[in-house]
């Protein structure tokens, strides 16, 4: 009965604004109300089911929270501070003259944009966003640079696709290497789509002597940060705007714990898979596979764990599909994407449209390799997780490790790659000149 009374009052509820705002509709202008007012039925649909299921509400809040504390903090918190102490001293930029002329070609974006790529396959959500963020508000990147380096910044990290995707749902790790293969092959394929975005507005100067692009780097370095800032005060924000950051992607991940709890226990999930069963029935797809694609919409983890989970899919259809939820990332991460770019003039449209590109080459990479990828391994077989058997304080000390380290591994290999390209193309210039005297 209280689900009954909870539609009803929705429908009576979407009648009313849509008769009091009929004039507006007619004139072309209902599209920005419309999704106003949609918002505040979500909001009040969310609160009546929470009424109705306080426990469940409970429980799915405190088990984004373990989620939270245990995995997104310590993953998460070491990328946001150090990445917000780079681009403030100024070493973001050296690196990002240093690769200006690998970054400029293929994505038509600053060198600087390899940082935010960088960081992004590394750790994954939402930093790559975040980083983007940062360099479109203190203005490194053009509107323009920065739609286009979002397209392809946004991605899971491999400890994600690898340790819960491959060895704790499909109990396999030679998976994940062909889903993280797919999942940055798919992105580097929308950033080199995305490099084509407004072209014609490009108005950059070209790179200055490239003879001099190591001196130019350091010259860079030695100036640091712009701003009269001591190193406390820089930290001091560095610290702050990660907390805040760290905050609200921890309020998304509870929040989205209880939505995505309430839609499965009015059974909206299933209504919405049942519309789609009836819609595609003459392409013959099986429900479990539509069922796993809507939850996968909605929240990345579990719609993953129920495609491994499904029965009557074979495995290549399995892995194809979870590539794709990957790829998509779900509506949790958009709503803290969207909240972050917020502050700049970045479009979220084109970030969905990215990833929605990113999905469907990710899943098609995925799907047409496997069978070239299983010749070549065992896909099958059984894994034992023992970070599934370690405590939560145990869990927290382990992520945190791992997270700083790969922190490290990532300025290091940036250093090492900037230094090559910078050797390389002058090794290049010399040999040119002296073609060039002969």
């Amino acid at each position: 009965m209280s689900i009954n009374i909870i539609l009803i009052v929705s429908l009576l509820l979407i009648f009313f604004l849509i008769l009091s705002q009929f004039r507006k509709f007619t004139r072309g202008k209902s599209y920005k109300n419309l999704s106003y007012y949609f918002i505040i039925l979500v909001i009040l649909f969310l609160i009546a089911s929470i009424i109705i299921y306080p426990g469940e509400s409970v429980d799915a809040a405190y088990d984004g929270l373990v989620i939270w504390t245990t995995l997104v903090i310590p993953a998460l918190l070491p990328f946001f501070i150090g990445s917000e102490l780079l681009i403030n001293l100024g070493v973001v930029k050296f690196f990002g003259i240093l690769l200006e002329p690998i970054m400029r070609p293929i994505f038509n974006v600053p060198g600087e944009g390899s940082f935010a790529f960088a960081m992004s396959i590394t750790s994954g959500y939402p930093v790559g966003a975040k980083i983007v963020s940062k360099l479109r508000l203190d203005k490194i990147l053009t509107q323009v640079e920065a739609q286009r380096l979002i397209s392809f910044c946004s991605t899971s990290g491999p400890l994600f696709m690898i340790g819960s995707v491959s060895v704790g749902m499909f109990k396999s790790s030679k998976i994940g290497i062909l889903i993280v293969a797919a999942h940055y092959i798919g992105t580097i394929i929308v950033g080199i789509i995305f490099s084509f975005y407004k072209k014609s507005l490009d108005n950059y100067r070209t790179a200055k002597s490239k003879e001099h692009l190591l001196k130019r780097a350091f010259n860079q370095l030695s100036k640091g940060n712009n701003s009269n800032f001591s190193i406390g005060i820089i930290l001091g924000n560095a610290v702050k705007n990660s907390l805040n950051t760290i905050l609200m992607v921890g309020g998304f991940i509870i929040l989205f714990a209880v939505v995505i709890r309430m839609l499965e226990l009015l059974k909206i999930i299933d209504l919405i898979t049942s519309i789609l069963v009836i819609l595609l029935m003459p392409f013959k797809i099986s429900p479990s596979i539509i069922s796993s694609f809507v939850a996968g919409l909605f929240e990345v983890t579990m719609g993953a764990k129920m495609v491994a989970d499904s029965i009557g899919m074979d495995l290549r259809t399995k892995v194809a599909i979870a590539s794709f939820i990957i790829g998509w990332s779900g509506l949790s991460v958009h709503a803290q994407v969207s909240s972050i770019i917020g502050l700049t003039d970045i479009k979220t449209s084109l970030y969905l449209f990215a990833k929605s590109l990113h999905a469907a080459f990710s899943s098609l990479i995925t799907y047409f390799v496997f069978p070239i990828f299983s010749n070549f391994f065992v896909l099958s077989f059984p894994v034992y997780n023992s970070y599934q058997e370690m405590s939560l304080h145990r869990k927290f000390l382990f992520n945190c490790q791992l997270s700083i380290e790969l922190f490290i591994a990532v300025l290091i290999s940036l250093l090492i790659v900037s230094l090559l390209t910078a050797l390389l193309l002058k090794i290049q210039i010399y040999f040119t000149k002296g073609k060039g005297m002969k």
